[in-house]
């Protein structure tokens, strides 16, 4: 199926935020530029997708516009495109946030918040698209997003090619981590094609931490830029202050972008503890901890019993029963022992306790260790957030 250009993508991306609220008379406000005019038509009066976002409570839930749906013409006639906005209200952060773990349409794990949100969108979405999929000829369609709207496209996508049985380009910006293992093998197929693009020094496709990864499994992603370390300004489609995502993905064809690849992700790690000085607060080393993470209950042999559990937790459950795992494998043998602490130094580097060092391999410092370092990242993801709603 024809991509879009990473400057279209990038575009709907943007502008799909303007259908938070409806404009006048309930029109949908679109501010496309000539290029992406001549690429969709979108129907101003029935073109909003609106979704439920923020916590398992109801009071903490609230509806509003989320996505935009457009159908293609000139080189894209045949095509339709479903734009999905990111982050822009408090309860849109208690979805971030909300990480349990629920059932997605191909019966993979997934992000509980991002799914209940899907959820409520998609009778909607099955409205207005059943129409428009069943034709002969329709030849596919495109799931675009930023931040949240990136996850939600994913699972857009997937239940778009599970319902249509048509073939799905996803386009990412600046998107966290969606699923599981199962979740990246699905969306691998040959029906899904991945465009992730990411800034070296945005932290939000860096969350939810393990045992989420990214899809496609095993493949790569377009780096926009060559930051580094984490910066709460890298996360926006557009600001001032630096170059946002639209501004990075101006080229009119993929392979003018840069590949990263993100194979060394599966590669063994072994941290050494007298090494830990050179960790970093960075989306490298929050890759390479988990790495090392896998690495060390794979060596101790409790990797699937833990991923099984994971699959049927929450992130808090999930934390507890890593660190009293943590404390078995270090009094388990020596060597375990060293990849334990080499770990826990690493990840205290990495959240800023420099000065902090290893003493013990207890339960209650373990599980220490794990708050500090998710802390130090959430902090960094919700003030990044915070700046894009500027």
């Amino acid at each position: 199926m024809q991509p879009l250009s990473p400057q279209l993508a990038s575009e709907l991306a943007d502008i799909v935020y303007e259908v938070i609220e409806p404009g006048p008379r309930g029109m949908v406000r679109v501010d496309a530029t000539a290029t992406l005019e001549r690429a969709f038509d979108f129907d101003r009066a029935n073109s909003r997708i609106s979704g439920v976002s923020g916590g398992i409570l109801p009071f903490f839930q609230r509806t509003s516009g989320f996505a935009l749906v457009g159908r293609g013409k000139n080189q894209f006639e045949g095509h339709h495109v479903v734009a999905v906005r990111g982050t822009k209200t408090g309860h849109d952060w208690l979805t971030n946030g909300n990480v349990a773990v629920s059932t997605s349409i191909g019966g993979s794990s997934v992000h509980s918040g991002f799914n209940q949100t899907f959820g409520s969108m998609r009778s909607a979405l099955d409205g207005m698209l059943s129409p428009r999929l069943s034709s002969s000829v329709t030849k596919g369609v495109h799931c675009v997003g930023h931040s949240l709207g990136g996850a939600l496209a994913s699972l857009i996508g997937q239940w778009i090619n599970h319902r249509y049985r048509k073939p799905v380009n996803i386009y990412t910006f600046g998107a966290p981590r969606v699923g599981m293992q199962g979740f990246a093998a699905s969306s691998s197929s040959a029906a899904f094609v991945h465009y992730r693009c990411t800034h070296g020094a945005d932290p939000v496709p860096n969350v939810p931490l393990w045992p989420f990864i990214h899809a496609p499994e095993n493949g790569f992603e377009y780096r926009l830029d060559s930051g580094s370390g984490i910066s709460i300004d890298a996360h926006g489609m557009k600001l001032t202050a630096v170059p946002g995502y639209r501004n990075t993905a101006s080229a009119t064809e993929w392979s003018g972008l840069r590949q990263n690849s993100l194979e060394y992700l599966n590669t063994p790690v072994r941290l050494d503890y007298e090494r830990r000085m050179e960790a970093s607060f960075s989306g490298y080393w929050a890759d390479k901890i988990s790495a090392a993470l896998i690495t060390l209950l794979k060596d101790a042999g409790y990797y699937s019993a833990v991923l099984l559990q994971a699959k049927i937790g929450t992130t808090l459950t999930l934390y507890d029963m890593l660190a009293r795992t943590l404390e078995k494998i270090a009094a388990a043998a020596a060597n375990f022992s060293s990849q334990v602490r080499g770990l826990l130094g690493h990840m205290l580097v990495f959240a800023g306790y420099v000065a902090t060092r290893v003493a013990d391999l207890t339960y209650s410092f373990i599980r220490w260790v794990f708050d500090r370092t998710t802390g130090a990242l959430y902090r960094a993801v919700r003030q990044a957030i915070d700046r894009n709603e500027q």
